[in-house]
């Protein structure tokens, strides 16, 4: 596959998804994405996609001010 945006060489790894609400920021460890080797653009699939989005969804209740968790874990 090649980037979107410029159409550089993907390469499969694992990445760092960080995310900054009002009063909380989620960083998300170990997800995995696609990766472009000349701009470093990411990009998820559908699936990681939606767990992720669930996964900040049941995270941002908390009353933290940083939560750091690894994709793999299992939230309740």
């Amino acid at each position: 596959m090649e980037c979107f945006m410029c159409k550089g060489e993907l390469e499969v790894k694992k990445v760092n998804y960080i995310v900054d609400l009002d009063n909380t920021v989620i960083v998300i460890k170990d997800v995995p994405a696609k990766v472009c080797k000349k701009c470093g653009e990411k990009f998820y699939d559908n699936e990681t996609a939606a767990n992720i989005e669930k996964m900040v969804n049941q995270l941002k209740e908390l009353a933290v001010e940083v939560t750091v968790v690894k994709y793999n874990e299992k939230i309740a």
